[in-house]
């Protein structure tokens, strides 16, 4: 087994449960943050071919004008996840850039501290990523204060 993978296959695991309780969660299940948007979490790994995918909420999205240019985003679009070690916040941080480069946000700093050691090893390598889910903020409550923007991480082992 590859060294320093532990962390990554709990987050997996983890997204995965997560995506799992959509089924089970009920109208009187409350959690606030951890019940909204479940069935777009998720966390696949397939030991067979080393690929592991992820599904994730996007983190600081409405920041630095970022809630405008998500506006633009449609599902599906592609993205890149750029390593940022430079990040203020997190060394291990990944950003998130659409298409033309622009920043939409970042991955969650959990799914960051457990990938960062192994992408920096060159053990792992980012094959594709695109937006699996958008929710405008012009789509949501007046009250809301951000969009809502899911990303579908597709990883290979070296």
């Amino acid at each position: 087994m590859i060294e320093n993978l532990e962390p990554l296959l709990f987050i997996v695991d983890k997204l995965h449960e997560r995506h799992k309780r959509a089924d089970s969660t009920t109208v009187f299940d409350f959690e606030p943050g951890e019940i909204e948007y479940l069935e777009q979490s998720d966390g696949i790994y397939d030991e067979e071919k080393g690929e592991f995918i992820l599904h994730f909420e996007a983190k600081g999205t409405r920041y630095d004008g970022r809630t405008f240019i998500i506006e633009r985003i449609e599902k599906d679009d592609p993205v890149s996840i750029v390593r940022d070690k430079e990040n203020a916040f997190n060394s291990n941080n990944f950003t998130i850039l659409n298409q033309y480069g622009e920043n939409i946000g970042n991955m969650p700093a959990e799914i960051c501290n457990a990938l960062a050691p192994v992408y920096d090893a060159g053990k792992i390598e980012i094959a594709e990523s695109k937006v699996s889910f958008v929710e405008h903020i012009t789509e949501r409550s007046r009250y809301a204060k951000q969009a809502i923007l899911f990303i579908e991480v597709k990883m290979l082992l070296k």
